[in-house]
């Protein structure tokens, strides 16, 4: 089991989320710190007893679909995506696999059973089987010009460009190409790099502190932060609830 897990505050910062009782809350930490790599527990009740918390609590989990629950007993939880971004030398695919297959995933990445597209986690998968060397054939490294320079592909220097902090290029280029492997497009990163720019403009950051391109497109994904919530809703710097109207869009 993994011993560190992600939270995004989209959901547990929302009034949906904020208003069930504390204990409800308390088991929705709990389960997320012990579900596997896709998002699914498989002995939610043994938890619930663990921490002393009450069915009624699970209960509301589902009905408020913070987990989606399957005949079996098995639950997941329904925003697990959004939560967790996890690089493909430590993911192991669930166990429950018959399940996942009747999983749909939303534009903000949350599951869904009744809408979204199929999910594809042929990548990930294969670095499960110890094929990791295979997906990681996908870098390309820059080519090399006459004059000794690398020469990087035309998405990446509008990366670049965009970025405030110049350092590490060739490994700054090396974590753009293993998030575009990852299934994030160059627009979403240039985007990111634009408003972590305007941020760094906006509150005088010191280049010392400001990260360094690798760091903010490694395996953790700050960067995430600073792209679009969702396929619908752009980045915005307003870190308050945006209350239950919002929340909607997660559900």
């Amino acid at each position: 089991m993994a011993q560190k897990r992600m939270l995004t505050m989209k959901i547990v910062d929302s009034d949906a989320f904020l208003d069930m009782p504390l204990s409800a809350q308390c088991l929705y930490f709990h389960l997320n710190m012990r579900a596997d790599d896709d998002g699914f527990i498989g002995n939610p009740k043994r938890i619930m007893r663990t921490v002393g918390c009450h069915e009624d609590d699970l209960k509301l989990l589902i009905a408020k679909r913070f987990v989606l629950v399957f005949e079996n007993g098995v639950i997941v939880i329904k925003h697990w995506r959004m939560h967790n971004c996890i690089s493909q030398n430590r993911y192991h695919e669930t166990q429950y696999t018959d399940e996942k297959k009747t999983l749909l995933i939303k534009d903000n990445k949350s599951y869904s059973i009744t809408h979204g597209e199929p999910l594809d986690d042929k990548k990930i998968v294969a670095a499960q089987g110890g094929e990791i060397s295979a997906v990681n054939e996908d870098y390309e490294p820059p080519q090399i010009k006459a004059n000794g320079r690398a020469d990087y592909p035309d998405d990446f220097e509008n990366f670049w460009r965009e970025y405030p902090r110049k350092v590490d290029k060739g490994g700054a280029y090396k974590k753009y190409q293993a998030r575009l492997n990852s299934g994030f497009s160059p627009e979403e990163m240039q985007e990111a790099a634009k408003n972590y720019h305007l941020e760094c403009e906006r509150e005088h950051t010191p280049q010392k502190f400001i990260k360094h391109a690798k760091t903010f497109l490694g395996d953790a994904t700050p960067f995430l932060d600073y792209i679009q919530n969702s396929r619908n809703k752009p980045y915005s710097t307003d870190t308050g609830s945006g209350g239950e109207a919002d929340f909607n869009q997660f559900l």
